[in-house]
């Protein structure tokens, strides 16, 4: 009986201690200097695809940041996707080719992709570029994924980052810091170590022969997750452009952070429990590091989720230590959590500090609370199915009830 319980108990800790490992090794790489690639000044010309659902009060200032930034020859594409208020019209007012999709059976940003791919085989633009509708590209950064992308003959991926509104509390400041420390950080890392990173969102332009057998349409909430490994497979991972930024703000109204962060976060453990195993044996059997080094890291959840988890395995370990399975296993444990804060630390000196100043830490406990209502009912059912963060959201659960 001891033995079998050491062997639960040091299992247990070495998965969590190897895990952590990952981490501090992501986090490390993502301190040395990135090298700048060289990119081709004039690629091909790019349609710039947004799918947008009931987004009329945010995508004015978006659809004005891609004009601004984009090329004489380049296209931008909204897809209106089962809106209900005046998007349409107001993408067409700020210059925008707009074609409209209702289709209240295939709901979700996936089927909304598909639709803008559809469309663009009549007249094949050299590259696609995947845009949200409440994101800004910083200056120069949509030519410098076009480029990228455009110089490797591969997908090349914008720095994706969400930014605490003006005057938020210190708990959405610490949200800022962990998405940035898998989007920025982490993605970093792993950009040196295996020389693939995900597609996070928004930002990400793509060879038109590489995108266009691909099929998007489907109702997985984490559809870009799908991306990243379909894009993968087929030969083609997707490249960091460690030099374009794009940003978004968090919403303000607290239930549409409560799904957003649900969609985020419940469906990337979805997909994890789903693909990561499978596809860490696919990328050994068929040699291919980027796919084993992509599915290592999505198997590390979240930072909330992956903290508590090495808390609780120190705590079955601690429980085990009289039981037979002696002290190994705890002290196993207690070095899964040294490490991890040590590479939120390191994270946070050298990435999140302007983020999360040291007077916004006591956000902290405040950040860690409201992922009780992530995890809640309301959280868990919004991660069900597709549902938009913001705009109408209400009517849209209506409609799904």
């Amino acid at each position: 009986m001891s033995f079998l319980i050491f062997v639960i108990a040091f299992g247990l800790a070495i998965l969590g201690l190897a895990a952590a490992v990952f981490l501090a090794l992501e986090t490390l790489a993502a301190l040395l200097p990135g090298k700048s690639k060289a990119v081709d000044a004039k690629p091909g010309p790019a349609a710039i695809v947004i799918p947008a659902h009931n987004e009329a009060t945010t995508i004015g200032p978006t659809l004005e940041n891609v004009k601004a930034q984009s090329a004489k020859n380049d296209t931008i594409l909204v897809v209106a996707d089962n809106c209900t208020d005046n998007t349409a019209e107001i993408a067409r007012l700020h210059g925008a080719d707009v074609i409209e999709r209702t289709d209240k059976d295939n709901r979700g940003k996936g089927f909304a992709l598909q639709f803008a791919l559809d469309h663009l085989r009549a007249s094949p633009p050299d590259f696609v570029v995947f845009m949200d509708a409440d994101c800004l590209f910083e200056d120069g950064a949509l030519a410098r994924i076009i480029a990228l992308a455009s110089s490797s003959d591969r997908p090349a991926q914008a720095i994706y980052l969400m930014k605490a509104p003006e005057g938020a509390s210190p708990r959405l400041m610490v949200a800022e810091f962990a998405w940035s420390f898998i989007n920025n950080v982490r993605m970093r890392g792993l950009q040196r170590l295996f020389n693939v990173t995900r597609f996070t969102g928004a930002g990400l332009a793509v060879p038109w022969d590489q995108i266009s057998d691909v099929n998007l349409g489907s109702s997985e909430i984490v559809e870009d997750l799908s991306l990243t490994f379909d894009l993968a497979r087929n030969g083609h991972p997707p490249l960091l452009a460690h030099e374009a930024i794009v940003e978004s703000e968090f919403p303000s109204d607290e239930e549409a952070l409560t799904r957003q962060s649900a969609r985020w976060s419940i469906g990337s453990l979805q997909y994890s429990a789903r693909k990561g195993i499978s596809t860490v044996i696919e990328g050994l059997a068929s040699s291919k590091p980027v796919l084993v080094g992509a599915a290592l890291d999505l198997m590390i959840p979240p930072l909330t989720i992956f903290v508590a988890s090495l808390c609780v395995v120190a705590s079955i370990a601690l429980i085990a230590w009289p039981l037979g399975a002696g002290s190994l296993p705890f002290f196993l444990s207690v070095w899964a959590l040294i490490l991890t804060a040590g590479s939120i630390f390191v994270g946070w000196l050298r990435f999140g500090r302007e983020a999360l100043p040291p007077a916004a830490m006591g956000g902290v406990f405040q950040f860690l609370i409201s992922k009780l209502a992530v995890f809640g009912e309301k959280g868990r059912q919004s991660a069900k199915q597709w549902t938009p963060t913001r705009n109408n959201a209400g009517e849209d659960e209506r409609e799904n009830e």
